[in-house]
């Protein structure tokens, strides 16, 4: 059986920098066939090797467009209508692992085959070089991050990962999956690995590369899922402390999405070009009424914003006789694709933090950052903190931008039925534990390698 393979970096000899990507059909598809005849060994060659890395991250079957979706489709906060075909089987939690798309597994794997390429190179200890390197451990951590929040149990009540893929692998390989914790912790352990790279005074003007702040925020992101309060309170700190981001305004909300320029919420966002953009294959054209258009948001979405809220021009309904449609209109406005991908904001490290505050008893200080986000939204403003305001807070915050899936799972929260276009089989929602919540392993991994092991229900 020939499936694809991961893609890897070419690195041309002569030139010692990033030529092109190639993809090749081997057997098994996490098999990373290394081209290092040529080595890397200079600056040059290793961030080449990290930009080709940043451009796989930014497609569309990544963080381009697939995992931002899933994080909201699979929620009551959207649905799926299925107009294109696109997003169907995963909204209905209408899966198999025979219509699992192979790329949502394929795509962080490739990512982490070029991290690899620049983690294991036999390179001179140098401040460059290490700020680089360190930015391939931190993406590493957080590909292997996003594929266990995607094909784990730990919503399931079960305890596989995925396989953490450190090596080079040019031979034959069958990786086994490791548990959910092992993953966390060695992401952890990349991260930190990351941050003893790199210097803040290598950091970029702007964060289409990983800076030190970057690292910082995937850390307060790892430490909210895996519940380590302590850590995550640290942190968030030293983000919150650095004086280096702040809250968007009220007034400049709907610029900070539209305007396309890095702005001072911003700790890593992928740069998406016109030369990256694909016409038809982004969030564009997937949240908007368009040829495509087949993510609507639901109705109990767009009615838990007040009047008042500066989110609510973010979403636009449409009314046709009887039937009005809601829809995301103000995140990731451009139909060409050309929105830079917002993958960690301050505001979502504010919210982590009051989430860590709250759990370790410290409800004043809690309260007082989780009304920070409304205080900047012309909304109203809470009296207290409780598990259901954090997350109404977050599902107000952070729509559509690939979350709401997972901080339902987080709490252990079923996923209810608010919509008649959510078309669960069976009745009124997802309950949690239902096997249906992990994505199953893509069949054709699952026949290649020995040592996989299927999620349950697939």
């Amino acid at each position: 059986m020939k499936i694809k393979n991961i893609k890897i970096l070419i690195l041309a000899s002569t030139l010692g920098i990033f030529s092109s990507c190639s993809e090749d059909f081997l057997e098994p598809s996490l098999e990373q066939a290394a081209t290092t005849d040529a080595g890397l060994s200079t600056y040059e060659d290793v961030l080449a090797v990290n930009y080709g890395t940043y451009d796989i991250m930014n497609d569309y079957q990544y963080y381009g467009r697939e995992y931002i979706v899933y994080g909201s489709v699979r929620s009551d906060d959207a649905f799926s209508t299925g107009n294109s075909g696109r997003f169907y089987s995963q909204g209905n939690f209408n899966l198999t692992s025979a219509n699992t798309d192979a790329d949502d597994w394929a795509h962080p794997y490739q990512a982490i085959a070029n991290a690899n390429l620049v983690i294991n190179a036999d390179l001179e200890d140098d401040a460059d070089i290490n700020h680089v390197v360190g930015q391939a451990y931190a993406i590493r951590a957080l590909a292997h991050m996003d594929l266990l929040r995607l094909f784990g149990q730990q919503y399931v009540n079960g305890t596989l990962g995925i396989p953490y893929i450190t090596e080079n692998v040019t031979g034959v390989s069958y990786p086994a999956r490791n548990t959910v914790d092992e993953v966390w912790q060695y992401a952890e352990e990349d991260l930190n690995t990351a941050l003893s790279l790199m210097s803040e005074d290598l950091n970029t003007s702007t964060p289409i590369e990983l800076t030190t702040w970057g690292v910082y925020g995937i850390l307060s992101r790892l430490y909210l899922f895996s519940e380590d309060y302590d850590k995550l309170i640290e942190v968030s700190e030293t983000i919150i402390n650095s004086g280096e981001f702040s809250i968007i305004s009220e007034g400049n909300v709907e610029s900070s999405w539209a305007s396309g320029d890095v702005t001072e919420n911003s700790l890593f966002e992928l740069n998406i070009t016109s030369q990256d953009a694909s016409t038809y294959n982004n969030i564009g054209y997937i949240y908007q009424e368009t040829s495509y258009g087949d993510v609507e948001v639901t109705e109990d979405l767009y009615n838990i914003y007040e009047d008042s809220d500066v989110r609510k021009s973010l979403l636009a309904l449409t009314v046709d006789g009887t039937d009005t449609t809601y829809r995301m209109v103000g995140k990731y406005p451009t139909l060409l694709g050309t929105d830079n991908i917002k993958v960690i904001r301050y505001e979502e490290i504010i919210l982590n933090y009051v989430e860590a505050l709250y759990a370790t008893g410290n409800t004043s200080q809690a309260l007082q950052y989780l009304n920070m986000i409304p205080e900047n939204r012309g909304a109203s403003t809470y009296t207290e903190v409780t598990e259901d305001n954090i997350l109404l807070e977050r599902r107000k915050e952070l729509a559509m931008e690939g979350h709401r899936f997972f901080d339902l799972m987080r709490y252990g929260r079923d996923i209810e039925k608010v919509d008649d276009g959510q078309l669960y089989s069976g009745g009124e929602g997802i309950s949690y534990g239902d096997t249906r919540l992990a994505f199953p392993i893509p069949i054709h991994e699952v026949n290649a390698n020995s040592s996989m092991v299927q999620n349950d229900g697939y």
